[in-house]
């Protein structure tokens, strides 16, 4: 009904996140909507994460829940002037975030000092390996990049230049 067209994870994340400003309560939608909503979610959830992790390789498989991403984003539409930009499975919040920050530390977010943004990320118990930093921009380019902004009646959509 609402999220059938994704082929992948990310892609399901994005159309939930742009369907939850559209449908959350606290945007003008209602419960009913919101609930169908999270059903339609958590069942396309577990046929793309049963569909990644069966081509992915033992280190890349994801135990990630439908309820982890549904719980954050339930979590920052309540938060007034902060940004929020989702690139693959991460979201970088940016924004009046000072004000907000004891909010964001107990929903699970942490602070990136090398980028002065915070971050939330799906736990994993897979390869925690070193990597080479990556800017922004790298980020952004391998893994794509759809940012919200938030206000009173949840996030909406704004055009990302990098």
């Amino acid at each position: 009904m609402y999220l059938d067209s994704a082929k992948t994870l990310d892609e399901l994340k994005a159309q939930y996140r742009a369907w939850t400003k559209r449908l959350h309560p606290d945007c003008g939608g209602s419960d009913a909507d919101m609930k169908a909503l999270n059903l339609e979610y958590e069942r396309f959830f577990e046929i793309l994460k049963n569909k990644h992790n069966a081509t992915a390789d033992q280190q890349h498989q994801t135990t990630e829940n439908a309820s982890d991403f549904m719980d954050i984003i339930d979590h920052l539409i309540r938060m007034e002037g902060i940004q929020v930009e989702l690139c693959g499975s991460w979201l970088w919040i940016t924004g009046n975030t000072y004000q907000n920050r004891d909010n964001l530390k107990a929903c699970g977010c942490r602070w990136s000092s090398s980028k002065k943004k915070w971050y939330w990320r799906p736990a994993e118990t897979g390869y925690q390996g070193k990597h080479k930093a990556k800017t922004m921009e790298e980020i952004r380019e391998r893994y794509g990049s759809q940012m919200y902004t938030g206000n009173n009646h949840g996030f909406r959509p704004t055009l990302q230049g990098a």
